[in-house]
């Protein structure tokens, strides 16, 4: 059985047909950057399953003030992005932002642009990948948030410097 190449229905063969072209975002958020502690030091308590497992990851939707809308948790980061993004779909929400406990990755700038959320802030990191879809779609995208710091890789005109 060796050197028997292995072909998977359905399945994309190249990085390309991962990547979806979507339409630019309009730009009608804005959040302030000291919303964005406000976010960080209301979030532990909220996050139950979290402190229960200390294995979690956490995606919140937050509106323009930077208060707590909606939290869904999960062990996977884009599993809990997604059962955020269905929440904000069954609801008609595209206002705010998201914040996810993880570093940002292309996949969830995708996910963001296209539920229609035009800021996305991360804990940690964003790849060079999230960063150049999140310019491609016009997403606002921050990473690195902690208290007192963010890095503000694209769309930095949401972001009010107050």
């Amino acid at each position: 059985m060796v050197g028997v190449p292995i072909v998977v229905s359905g399945c994309p063969n190249s990085f390309e047909q991962v990547i979806r072209t979507q339409p630019v975002l309009p730009d009608s958020q804005r959040l302030a950057v000291g919303d964005i502690d406000k976010v960080l030091s209301a979030l532990r308590p909220l996050q139950l399953l979290g402190q229960r497992t200390g294995a979690t990851h956490a995606a919140v939707h937050l509106d323009s003030e930077g208060n707590i809308l909606a939290i869904r948790e999960d062990v996977g980061r884009h599993i809990a992005l997604d059962k955020l993004v269905g929440h904000l779909c069954r609801a008609g929400r595209r206002d705010g932002a998201i914040l996810v406990t993880s570093r940002a990755s292309f996949e969830m700038v995708q996910k963001c642009a296209s539920a229609g959320v035009e800021i996305l802030l991360a804990i940690s990191a964003a790849t060079e990948l999230a960063v150049e879809r999140a310019e491609q779609t016009g997403l606002t995208l921050v990473g690195f948030c902690r208290p007192g710091r963010a890095e503000i890789y694209s769309g930095c005109q949401r972001i009010l410097l107050k």
